[in-house]
């Protein structure tokens, strides 16, 4: 039987990375890490991309601690092409005699530059966990002379290592160093700022007299602003109540004007049923909705319940209980029409008969 090999075709990542850059270490080439999530790199998507880097997507797989990195195979026939490879070396790596070329003199070395002498003199070199590399961690001379005096004093032959030694013997020998300052007691400070305080001029005093009296005078004014706005009434602006809607003359058609309707308020000519000219309320008498005027129907229709009125406001169809309102209305000397919602007269109580609730237009 002839041998065979398995090759990545397709690699994915199903939700749930936590984003610990396990992946990205094992297989850059493939996986990118982001600081939210992990994304397949574009060049991945490519099946012939995917396929030298079979091995390196494997030990990523199966270094996830969350297996959220699925992969797709394909069975290939003959052998693995990175089965003969060294270990460590990368699936698809050139190999190292290969990527060198022939080999060249080493170049003479070159005197040190003072200035990185120096660098490296007051650096250490500590290691990246995260990535496995070695960063420079900038140190200032005073440790360093700590360590040269910890040095001298045969401590770590004694066995006792800097950060074993207990925090008052470490904290001196800072200080002898240079690099650790303890605090000003408290007596000192108070009498530093006493001896300060007592060279204070007549003039600095009564500066300091001042602000004192304008800011304890802001934090009154202040108080007593907030207590007026918490206990002061909230009064409200009342809305309009009395509207001016027109001539007259304006209304001499028969039928229902519906410009008034946002202030709550249809005018109606009840012509040629009655010569009068009424303000009725927008408002339904079942539940407050707001019922529309339909001209093919020649009635208002409530859309919240299906009540329905006349044209002169009687109720004929649905819950409503009793006909719409009418506000009182009235014509000024200018012949302009009043409305005044202030007034309201109600068909049931037998209201509507009286003169302050129509204009007769005969």
């Amino acid at each position: 039987m002839a041998e065979t090999h398995l090759e990545v075709v397709k690699v994915w990542i199903a939700p749930g990375c936590i984003v610990c850059d396990s992946c990205e270490n094992d297989c850059p080439e493939v996986f990118d890490v982001q600081e939210e999530t992990c994304l397949i790199r574009p060049p991945a998507q490519s099946e012939s991309f995917l396929r030298p880097l079979t091995p390196s997507i494997q030990i990523a797989a199966e270094g996830c601690p969350v297996e959220v990195i699925k992969f797709e195979t394909k069975e290939v026939e003959g052998a693995a092409p990175w089965a003969n490879q060294p270990e460590g070396q990368p699936a698809g790596a050139v190999p190292a005699a290969k990527a060198a070329g022939p080999s060249k003199a080493p170049a003479p070395m070159q005197p040190a530059d003072p200035k990185w002498q120096a660098l490296l003199s007051n650096s250490k070199v500590s290691p990246s966990l995260s990535a496995g590399l070695a960063t420079t961690i900038k140190r200032s001379a005073e440790v360093n002379q700590t360590e040269e005096i910890v040095r001298s004093m045969d401590m770590k032959d004694a066995g006792v290592d800097w950060k074993h030694i207990p925090p008052d013997q470490r904290a001196a020998l800072l200080s002898v160093a240079g690099a650790y300052h303890p605090a000003t007691p408290l007596a000192d400070r108070l009498r530093q700022h006493l001896s300060i305080g007592a060279r204070s001029t007549r003039r600095q005093f009564n500066l300091a007299l001042v602000v004192a009296w304008g800011a304890m005078a802001a934090v009154t004014a202040t108080f007593g602003a907030m207590f007026q706005d918490f206990f002061g009434p909230k009064v409200l602006k009342e809305p309009k109540s009395v509207y001016r809607v027109g001539k007259v003359q304006d209304f001499s058609l028969a039928g229902v004007y519906e410009q008034y309707k946002p202030n709550g308020i249809w005018v109606v000519n009840l012509t040629p049923d009655d010569t009068k000219l009424v303000a009725l309320s927008t408002t339904c008498t079942h539940l407050g909705c707001i019922p529309n005027w339909l001209e093919g129907e020649n009635k208002f229709k409530c859309p919240c319940h299906g009540s329905g009125y006349h044209r002169d406001g009687v109720n004929f169809e649905g819950p409503t209980p009793r006909p719409l309102e009418r506000y009182a209305v009235s014509k000024d000397p200018d012949g302009y029409l009043i409305v005044d919602k202030r007034k309201v007269f109600r068909q049931e109580l037998g209201e509507w008969d009286s003169p302050e609730s129509f204009i007769d237009i005969a």
